[in-house]
């Protein structure tokens, strides 16, 4: 009797639960359309409870993993029957539906207050997860900027989301590099939020040493673009280039970009101890001795300039920015110098111009040697000053 007491509150709990499920809840369990669902959370999901949201969510996950596979299926037949236009389509599809399979999981695990469905979806997920990767590239190489932030960024938040802070991603390898593509197609897409929480994850990853450089540069792209476009104040702009500058004391993009802002932002204490600070560490220091030199070279203290860039080549002789400017100081010290030995008759005196053809010959060199690393003015446009130390030589001869 005791026995049948217990089966009878155990029936009558079951079916308390269902009472408490609303028509719009049940009806969802006899939809077998991933739009007609999505759409019924819409209109009716403020009513469910949590138990039916986790349902109707699950069965989300359950209709697009089926469009995933239809779909996938349906590609592999395309490609059989070499029809390109529908391969392409259908592989579109799959790639939709699988991230719609990762989001409603997530969206399910956040209502599911018992755990019903987390292990089930976590363990059909997780090759689907890793379909993101291939996604995003396929439409990076589209610059479809918009889907493959969208993609990349899947596999990227998925990692961290609590649908999967029991999995197992020790084997996993390249999250990094992944997240760099992640931050780059953001930043092409113009979703500098994005960009700038999937470079934290490049740079929280067990790959940041070999990828930094690269991350560090789209993050302060992102930062820059914000702060042209006034979703960035200066202050703002400034203290966050700080904390990257306190966490990467050693790159030469953060510390350029944070003496320029200083600079810009009018405090030249701020810049002048960061550079004493850095050259008192390193007197030869590509970077530093390049700023140096700006700074003299806009007081046409040429001399002066030219000293700073001559120790920034020879720390980084790759460093064309330095090296232009280089060969720019000795055009504008041999110009000054013919200007103020020229007279009323525009005649330059003879041993005037032997000096100045001295300091126009090494702006000819340098600048003719930035041409040839840069022949396409792809970091540096070397062609307006050659053009003018070229004139000068005429007029100076």
């Amino acid at each position: 009797m005791k026995k049948f007491m217990i089966m009878a509150a155990a029936v009558m709990m079951s079916l308390s639960a269902t009472a408490q499920s609303s028509p719009e809840a049940k009806a969802i369990k006899k939809m077998k359309s991933y739009t007609e669902v999505l759409e019924a959370i819409k209109a009716n999901g403020a009513a469910f409870d949590n138990a039916d949201k986790a349902f109707a969510y699950n069965k989300l996950v359950d209709l697009a993993i089926k469009e995933n596979s239809e779909s996938e299926k349906a590609a592999i037949e395309a490609q059989l029957a070499k029809n390109a236009e529908q391969q392409t389509k259908m592989n579109v599809a799959k790639n939709a539906s699988a991230y719609n399979a990762l989001q409603a999981a997530m969206q399910c695990n956040a209502v599911d207050e018992k755990g019903k469905y987390k292990n089930k979806n976590v363990n059909r997920l997780m090759t689907i997860r890793n379909s993101m990767v291939q996604a995003g590239l396929d439409a990076y190489n589209s610059k479809d900027y918009t889907s493959a932030t969208k993609y990349f960024g899947a596999f990227v938040e998925t990692r961290t989301d609590a649908l999967f802070n029991e999995a197992d991603f020790s084997r996993e390898q390249n999250f990094g590099q992944i997240a760099y593509y992640a931050a780059l197609a953001a930043y092409f897409n113009k979703d500098y939020k994005k960009c700038d929480q999937y470079s934290d994850a490049a740079l929280n990853s067990s790959e940041r040493d070999s990828i930094a450089n690269d991350v560090i540069i789209v993050k302060l792209g992102a930062y820059e673009e914000q702060a042209k476009a006034a979703a960035m104040d200066s202050a703002t702009y400034v203290k966050n280039v700080r904390a990257m500058y306190d966490q990467f004391p050693e790159n030469e993009n953060i510390f350029g970009k944070l003496v320029g802002l200083y600079e810009e932002v009018g405090d030249k204490a701020s810049a002048k101890s960061l550079l004493d600070t850095r050259l008192a560490s390193n007197p030869n220091d590509a970077m530093a001795n390049a700023y140096v030199g700006q700074t003299a070279q806009a007081e046409q203290k040429y001399d002066e300039a030219i000293a700073a860039y001559k120790k920034s080549i020879a720390s980084k002789p790759d460093f064309l920015a330095a090296k232009l400017n280089l060969g720019v100081c000795y055009l504008n010290k041999a110009v000054a110098y013919v200007d103020a030995n020229t007279d009323a008759r525009g005649t330059i005196k003879p041993e005037a111009k032997t000096v100045a053809m001295a300091d126009l010959s090494e702006a000819k060199k340098l600048l003719e040697e930035v041409k040839a690393a840069d022949p396409n003015c792809a970091q540096v446009n070397w062609q307006y000053p050659l053009e003018r130390v070229d004139y000068v030589i005429e007029n100076v001869k």
